[in-house]
């Protein structure tokens, strides 16, 4: 009788697997590529890291015409204060902090996904610029994400071995090389990276 009772109960077990395999098929999928992080997450945990380059181009490039054009023509005094306020918009995109600034490449390639405890912290997060993510947790410990448009690593975690400092980058391009593949694990902060390529 006991056998016939195991198996009976395996049966069932199976067809409501297969019962939920199904209704999933039919269930709509979400799509991650609309979902942003700017809402879900605490404006104080993303730092947007500016890129040398960019920055330094429009100050030399500025500052070198308005002092050509007032020596040509001492009349157009509405010029030179235009290009002023180019200049101040870049140092200030240099330090935010906050709300989510303009992509800053047209083609995103992957979204990432933080999992903090068991559960996911915020939405997916586009890999679209450079940005540090701080996920600070009620116990202290601290994991610092960095996230640009090709790769995503652990940049620096409170956790005594920092294994997940040294599990290195995950790439968009060669993620399938990994061991872990897409996914960079804090075992001891019981934090996760999930990166999801957009292909």
């Amino acid at each position: 009788m006991p056998k016939r009772k195991d198996l009976l109960l395996i049966v069932l077990v199976l067809a409501l697997a297969a019962a939920m395999l199904g209704v999933s098929k039919f269930m709509p999928r979400t799509d991650i590529s609309e979902k942003t992080a700017d809402a879900t997450l605490a404006p104080d945990a993303i730092e947007y890291v500016a890129t040398p380059e960019p920055t330094a181009a429009p100050t030399v490039q500025p500052t070198a015409a308005p002092t050509a054009a007032p020596e040509q023509e001492m009349t157009e005094e509405p010029t030179a204060q235009p290009a002023a306020e180019p200049t101040e918009a870049p140092a200030q995109e240099q330090a935010m902090v906050g709300p989510m600034p303009p992509k800053k490449v047209e083609v995103v390639r992957g979204h990432v996904i933080l999992t903090v405890g068991g559960r996911q912290y915020g939405d997916p997060i586009p890999m679209d610029r450079d940005k540090i993510i701080t996920l600070l947790q009620d116990d202290g410990k601290i994991n610092k994400v960095h996230i640009t448009p090709e790769k995503v690593y652990m940049e620096s975690s409170t956790c005594d071995n920092q294994d997940c400092v040294q599990q290195g980058e995950v790439h968009v391009d060669t993620h399938q090389q990994r061991i872990l593949g897409c996914y960079i694990i804090c075992l001891p902060n019981n934090v996760s990276i999930e990166m999801v390529p957009a292909e």
